[in-house]
């Protein structure tokens, strides 16, 4: 997250007016009174960021005549980023202190929703609780993302000092974590789904010891970590007002629709999102899927904000968000 914070500022020198760019409207058959059809270019992360998405990644046709999606899943945060400085992003899914740390450099885009509650989990080889940490190694992935900023900020609330009462060990990626974990290298580790699903699978000493939700949910309320973004780019907001809603409805009524059909909705998607469609099934109560309005989580948000910006300020971009940063 950090390496991504350092480069906006290169790349937002050079991205101009980002509002309007990339927008593209196509005329529906039947002339100039027929209904406006927007290209929507939607952007999304592979893993769990976009599982949420994947009703409309299979049945597009969800979307309504009104909407031509044109979908991107993005293998790293900072590949999603530069399409966005570059104006080639209308709606993405992306970390919620990565969608504060843009806004808050420039980029001139809104929180639409909350699309992803809390997918980290403390996983272990025996049963632990927060007193039982101290003292003892934690492996997570790099310092200073999501898994790492949140563990510490709990941990502090459970008496913890994570500098003088941890052993805190950062590995490269969750693939690399995950592999260490189910080889018995490593017995305790932050880790998100649907990796937990995966390690728990492959290593039966394995188990979920702590859920970070339950620990969030004690000390800082609401039920559950604002952890995924849904934003949009305010140029399209203003020029598209009915897309933005078809889109936003037809999200929220296919998660309605996956939670009654978990595999008919993940086996068409899978592929694009990159996890098998087995383990988004039996991981898909951890993961937390959720679509809330800007509007109804606006203190939500900003709390979780401000677990960032007392870490380290850059995280979210020097400052909490202004009030533009959240759609009414």
């Amino acid at each position: 997250m950090k390496r991504t914070a350092i480069i906006f500022v290169w790349l937002l020198a050079g991205a101009g007016l980002l509002a309007a760019a990339g927008i593209v409207e196509a005329e529906a058959e039947g002339g100039a009174d027929a209904p406006t059809v927007a290209a929507v270019r939607i952007g999304t992360l592979r893993g769990p960021t976009s599982v949420g998405m994947a009703p409309l990644l299979g049945q597009p046709e969800r979307l309504g005549p009104s909407i031509e999606p044109q979908f991107n899943v993005y293998g790293t945060p900072d590949l999603l980023v530069s399409q966005i400085l570059a104006g080639e992003v209308d709606i993405a899914a992306l970390p919620t202190n990565l969608a504060a740390n843009l806004f808050n450099r420039g980029v001139d885009l809104q929180l639409l929703a909350i699309s992803g509650g809390g997918v980290l989990y403390v996983v272990a080889d025996e049963d632990l609780g927060w007193e039982d940490l101290r003292g003892r190694t934690v492996h997570t992935l790099a310092r200073g993302t999501t898994p790492d900023i949140l563990f510490q900020a709990l941990a502090r609330r459970y008496g913890i000092d994570p500098e003088r009462d941890l052993d805190l060990r950062y590995s490269a990626d969750q693939t690399e974590l995950a592999q260490q974990l189910i080889a018995g290298r490593v017995r305790l580790a932050v880790v998100p789904e649907p990796f937990v699903t995966r390690v728990l699978n492959a290593n039966p000493r394995l188990r979920v010891a702590i859920d970070l939700g339950d620990g969030y949910r004690e000390h800082f309320g609401g039920d559950t970590y604002p952890m995924t973004a849904m934003v949009v780019m305010r140029g399209f907001a203003e020029r598209y007002p009915e897309q933005l809603q078809t889109f936003a409805e037809a999200y929220a009524e296919g998660l309605r629709w996956f939670t009654e059909n978990r595999f008919e909705g993940a086996e068409p998607a899978a592929e694009k999102i990159g996890i098998p469609a087995p383990v988004i099934v039996e991981a898909f109560d951890r993961l937390n899927m959720v679509y809330l309005p800007a509007a109804s989580v606006r203190d939500d948000v900003a709390r979780f904000l401000e677990i960032f910006y007392e870490f380290n300020p850059q995280s979210v971009g020097g400052s909490l968000p202004s009030s533009g940063f959240y759609r009414n």
